[in-house]
């Protein structure tokens, strides 16, 4: 849970608009999660995530960073549109 905390402080401390973290960490110390924010209009999924992991590797040490195992990107109508579809 502490990692998760640390990820969820490095990502607040961008700033992102919109901002929804949902990080889940395995039995194993793996984490994963969703990062929503309004910021990624507009970009591919490659510059969301060179966004995020430019942050998060400059942030977190190497045993954090290792931990993190998958982390997706959405805009909230992407996030609305997963909603929809699991309720569905």
């Amino acid at each position: 849970m502490e990692n998760i905390e640390k990820i969820k402080r490095v990502l607040e401390k961008l700033g992102l608009e919109e901002l929804e973290i949902d990080m889940e960490e395995s039995g194993s110390g793996k984490i994963g999660g969703f990062i929503v924010s309004k910021i990624f209009e507009g970009m591919s999924q490659l510059e969301r995530q060179n966004y995020i992991w430019d942050h998060l590797e400059k942030e977190l040490n190497e045993e954090q960073h290792e931990r993190i195992r998958l982390v997706l990107t959405l805009t909230p109508e992407e996030s609305e549109e997963e909603a929809e579809l699991e309720v569905a």
